[in-house]
């Protein structure tokens, strides 16, 4: 049978033979209760006349509303622990959980506010962990973490977003990530990603190798199975519109652009917007679980899982179909409509769409448990070669 972790929602989740535990991430539900706490300390400045006038009304605490990911779950080479990374807002870190014990407290590895980490590969025999962390909303570096002691040490660098970092099973030396290069304008503006290509780096000589790479499509998530390299594969560039429709739109747009000037115009000048009892929109874009960021690309829920429908009438999810695991050498796909996915000892292929994780192998898809928001499978790996990163 299968045993594998995944994330759902907020929600770190153990699957094995079909049963599955769940424990609820302890530091987004404290920071949650803080922020709470905080806003009803000061709920006196955002009610009544006052704060009406300056269009300040609150309607629900900061906390309620916070951007929470779980972007990372993993073995370890204790058997009931598991670690995680996680994203609340501007604060990022790596927390470890004991399984065997739904009371205990969750035991810190390493946070931050300047970095956000996320996905990677756990050696489970050494506790190494090769994760991404990013600098900003366009670059992001591999790092290599030592669960044991939480010291990181980042092994790329440059105007580049590296991720999906993968440990090789024959040599934990070599680790295999997906690479952008960073489009730029002549003032350094950033303008867009190239392509997404494949890269294999060695830790110990810091030297970097492209193995992979295309004009048509990104190559994300890299894995090695059997002597096989495996890649979730995405089209680098969007659907171009219909000309037609973009001209039938136009009058439509301006006259969205003249209310939302006007509104802008009357709630500079009088405290209150054009539509009544919202929030004040310089306060910023409130979280929306009906939208989804997936490998920097943000997904309308709602609207993709009615187009999926249309095509895959019993296990479609809310990754667009184009979104693809493929073996790279020859091409084969494996399973369509994907967001993350990882392959057992055996070969299995363990595949998320966002709403079902799927058991893949053989050709055949079986579909293993429903989830409300997965975005992050992870097997069991071990290498057959420790690092001396860490060794003075």
């Amino acid at each position: 049978m299968y045993k594998f972790l995944f994330s759902d929602g907020e929600d770190v989740c153990l699957y094995e033979d079909g049963k599955i535990v769940k424990r609820h991430s302890k530091f987004i539900e404290n920071y949650k209760n803080a922020c709470a706490s905080v806003e009803r300390a000061r709920t006196w400045k955002q009610s009544g006349e006052g704060a009406k006038f300056c269009g300040d009304v609150r309607y629900e605490a900061e906390g309620e509303s916070a951007m929470c990911t779980i972007n990372g779950v993993w073995f370890t080479s204790k058997d009931n622990e598991i670690v995680y990374s996680f994203t609340v807002d501007q604060s990022s870190g790596v927390y470890k959980i004991d399984l065997s014990d739904e009371k205990a407290p969750e035991i810190h590895v390493v946070n931050s506010v300047d970095y956000r980490f996320s996905g990677g590969c756990c050696d489970a025999v050494t506790d190494i962990l090769v994760t991404e962390i990013s600098r900003n909303y366009c670059n992001s570096d591999i790092a290599v973490l030592d669960l044991k002691s939480g010291d990181y040490k980042t092994v790329t660098d440059g105007d580049t977003m590296d991720g999906d970092p993968f440990i090789s099973p024959d040599d934990a030396d070599a680790v295999y990530f997906s690479s952008r290069g960073v489009g730029r304008t002549l003032n350094g503006d950033f303008a867009g990603f190239s392509p997404a290509s494949v890269c294999k780096l060695n830790i110990s000589a810091l030297e970097v190798e492209e193995i992979l790479s295309s004009d048509k499509y990104n190559y994300f998530k890299p894995i090695v199975s059997g002597g096989k390299l495996y890649v979730l594969r995405t089209p680098s560039k969007d659907k171009k519109p219909n000309p037609l429709l973009e001209i039938i739109l136009i009058p439509f747009r301006i006259i969205q652009a003249l209310v939302n000037f006007i509104n802008v115009f009357v709630t500079a000048f009088t405290g209150k917007s054009l539509a009544s009892g919202g929030s004040n929109p310089a306060k910023g874009r409130k979280y929306d679980s009906r939208e989804q960021f997936v490998k920097g690309n943000l997904i309308n829920v709602d609207k993709q899982l009615k187009t999926n429908a249309r095509k895959d009438k019993d296990g479609y999810g809310f990754i667009p179909l184009s979104w693809q695991i493929i073996e790279a050498e020859s091409g084969k796909v494996i399973k369509s409509g994907i967001a993350d996915y990882d392959i057992t000892d055996d070969g299995t292929v363990i595949a998320t769409n966002g709403k079902r994780i799927f058991a893949v192998k053989d050709g055949k898809s079986v579909k293993l448990c429903d989830t409300e928001r997965c975005l992050t499978v992870s097997c069991r790996h071990g290498s057959g070669k420790s690092s001396d990163l860490f060794v003075i």
